[in-house]
Order: C-alpha cells, then sequence, then structure tokens
C-alpha cells in the first residue's frame, strides 16, 4: 500500500530489502545474485532501454577483454562473436540474457537523492520516495561524460563532442579533425576517422601505450589466467611483459610511449590492436601535443603551436554517476567512493550502501561487475542477516583481482 508523502510523491510502504540504482551489467548482476540469494530487491534505471550505455557505444568499438569472461551470470557469451566481441553485439548478448532472465527492472525511474535515515536508507525517485535496509549504487559513470574545462571551449565556432556522442565517421569527412585523449577510445576513433578526413589530428598530452590483442599469440586474459599461477612476486613483471607488448617500428613514429616500468605503465589504458600503427604509418594519423587552449577556429597545444580544425572531440573519460547521494564520503584516485576495505564492496562508514561496477583492472571491467556484485550481496546477506546459500556461480571463479 502508497500513502503520499510531504512533497507529493507515492510513499511505498513495506519495501524491499534492497534498492539497485542502474540496471547495466553491475545492476543486472547484482539482482541475479540477489535473486539466488533470496533477497528481495528493486531494480530501476533512468533510461528507457535496457543497457542503454552499449545501446548508443560507436559501431566500430570492441571490448578489449576478452568474451569468455566478459559474460554475465549463467550464460556466457556466443562463440560465434570471437575472443574480442563488439559492442553490438555485446548488446544484443544482453538483451537475449534479459529474455532468458527476466528481471522486474523499472525504467524511466530516475533516483533524486538517496540519505541515510533510521532503518536504512531513505530514497527519492522521480515517482516515489521510500525506506530500504540497503541500496547498491549500479549507475556507473558512463552517464557522467568528461569534457576538462578548456579555456576557450564556448567560443570555437566547430563542432564539439564527447566520445560517447560519437557514431561514425561519415558526418567528420574532409573536416580537419583533433582527438584529445590516448586511451582506447581515442585511439579507436582516431583510426576510424582516418579512413575519410584523413589526416586526423590526435592530441596526446603525457603518454600513449599501444599494445597488442594477442601478445604471443594469445588473448591478454590468457596471460592474466595464466599469473594466477604464479608466485605473487612475480606477478605483476609476468603481465607487463605480456600485457604491453607492442609492434614493430612503432618507437619510431615518434609517440610520447609510457617505459611500462612497475613504477610507471602510462596514464591511460592500452590502445590494443595495430590500427592507430598502420594509420600513423600510412600518414592518416599525426599526433600532435596536448590541448592547451580554444580560440574560434584553431587549437592551442600545450607546446604553444597553434592548428586550425573544423572538429574536437573529447576521448576523455568519464566521472561517477553518483549526484543523488546525499552523504559526505572519501574518494580515491578515480573518483569512486572508497569501500571500507579492499576485498568490501560497502562504502567506507556507510552500512548498508554498496558499489558495484567500480573496478576495471585485472580481466576488466566486464568480470568484475560480477565479482563485485558476488561480494556486494554476500555482505548485504550478512549486514541482513540473511543465511543464503546461492552466493556461486558455475561459471565464475572466485578469485582476487591480481593486478
Amino acid at each position: 500500500m502508497n500513502t503520499q508523502a510531504p512533497n507529493g510523491k507515492a510513499k511505498r510502504e513495506n519495501s524491499p530489502d534492497v534498492l539497485i540504482v542502474g540496471a547495466g551489467p553491475a545492476g543486472i548482476s547484482t539482482a541475479v545474485y540477489l535473486q539466488r540469494a533470496g533477497i528481495s530487491y528493486r531494480i530501476v534505471d533512468r533510461a528507457y532501454v535496457p543497457v542503454s550505455t552499449w545501446a548508443h557505444l560507436y559501431p566500430s568499438l570492441r571490448l578489449n577483454t576478452a568474451g569468455f569472461v566478459s559474460h554475465l551470470p549463467g550464460q556466457r557469451l556466443p562463440l560465434r562473436y570471437g575472443v574480442y566481441p563488439t559492442g553490438r553485439q555485446y548488446y544484443a548478448y544482453v538483451q537475449d540474457y534479459l529474455r532468458r532472465h527476466p528481471l522486474p527492472i523499472e525504467y524511466g525511474v530516475s533516483v533524486e537523492r538517496v540519505a541515510p535515515c533510521d532503518g536504512g536508507w531513505q530514497v527519492v525517485t522521480a515517482i516515489d520516495e521510500a525506506v530500504y535496509p540497503a541500496v547498491v549504487i549500479g549507475s556507473g559513470r558512463f552517464t557522467h561524460p568528461y569534457i576538462p574545462p578548456i579555456p576557450g571551449l564556448d567560443l570555437f565556432g566547430g563542432a564539439v563532442i564527447h566520445a560517447s556522442a560519437y557514431t561514425d565517421a561519415v558526418p567528420f569527412a574532409g573536416k580537419r579533425v583533433l582527438v584529445v585523449g590516448n586511451g582506447p577510445s581515442g585511439g579507436d576513433i582516431a583510426a576510424e576517422l582516418g579512413q575519410i578526413a584523413a589526416p586526423v589530428l590526435l592530441a596526446i598530452r603525457s603518454d600513449i601505450v599501444i599494445a597488442r590483442e594477442y601478445p604471443y599469440g594469445l588473448p591478454t586474459t590468457v596471460w592474466h589466467l595464466i599469473a594466477d599461477w604464479l608466485p605473487h612476486s612475480w606477478r605483476k613483471p609476468f603481465l607487463n611483459r605480456f600485457n604491453f607488448q607492442g609492434y614493430p617500428g612503432q618507437d619510431k613514429l615518434g609517440l610520447p610511449l609510457a617505459p611500462n616500468r612497475d613504477d610507471r605503465q602510462g596514464t591511460s589504458a592500452p590502445v590494443r590492436g595495430r590500427a592507430l600503427v598502420d594509420g600513423l604509418q600510412a600518414g592518416r594519423i599525426r599526433t600532435v601535443a596536448g590541448l592547451a587552449a580554444l580560440t574560434r577556429d584553431s587549437a592551442v597545444l600545450t607546446d604553444g603551436s597553434r592548428i586550425a580544425v573544423d572538429a574536437v572531440i573529447f576521448c576523455t573519460g568519464y566521472r561517477p554517476a553518483v549526484e543523488y547521494l546525499a552523504i559526505d564520503y572519501a574518494t580515491d584516485a578515480a573518483g569512486w567512493m572508497e569501500r571500507r576495505s579492499a576485498d568490501s564492496q560497502q562504502i567506507a562508514g556507510y552500512p548498508g550502501l554498496y558499489l558495484v561496477g567500480r573496478n576495471y583492472r585485472g580481466l576488466g571491467p566486464l568480470y568484475n561487475v560480477r565479482r563485485e556484485a558476488q561480494i556486494a550481496v554476500r555482505e548485504i546477506a550478512a549486514y541482513l542477516k540473511v543465511q543464503s546459500h546461492a552466493h556461486t556461480d558455475p561459471l565464475y571463479r572466485d578469485r582476487p583481482d591480481r593486478q
């Protein structure tokens, strides 16, 4: 039975034990494990379609972690997708997953406020408010694209977009394009644009890592799994050797390559595959210094040079989408809320509040969401004093992140 709250919203009575905010891979995995554990939950998402982030990514995007570890609980990706599925294939897989594993996802419900209160957490959504004993933050970061505060950005007369809004190269044909960012998205988009908008300018502020998809003939994921069997002190040097194996001749392209030592492994994730190297060797892509400022029709670079550009594409990452949290919390280097401990998903100092979908290292985010969801559900069961025996997934190997 619902009543009306003072703010005019419906006030839910007898709410479930857990609210999951976000119905992406993290929220879906958490819902499945809660269901297996017999813990009641509600899952909401402000989008109107399943896994909305994956519905709108640029078509050429591929997973940079192997598909055989990037699945949701209990259902592998089809073998026909290959080792590195495309973003579109992964989206089709999740749609099929939800058909096979129906979840009570409420779409079009945005969360406005989450605050501690007597009895747990008071949550205000666009349609109602309720108190939940526990809340799981699965809203990720891809709804919060980050564009740095570049001087002159509001004066620039050309097109400015974030990588999240990039769909294909066609609108940029014949234009002078500056791609800002030296991670996987920057490398992918520059290589694609180089086919029709050459030469594309790739701005690199610090350094770049270019690495093979198949170092020594095997996916990087396989090397991570092999590293599990090594003594702890050997793992990092072993993985550095395989994670960062590049291509012959890339050191002669004038790139500010990261040294890839234990103490310095680059400021961004590796750009995997040789598409960027091929584009640079063919002259379709040209690297320049970092972007310092924009004028009406030009980009001013950190080395003092100025280049005329018609469009700027920012591949500068994302920030956590947690604007609804009405708490004070410490953050780590990536901007995420600090957890109680390295092996916990509970937010430090806030029992009943959990984060899933934070870790991007090791075997990659789509593996880690399963691991984090399981940890969170175990903690929730203990917090709620629920006796659960449904914590195992036959397709999941309970291992800590080794990187």
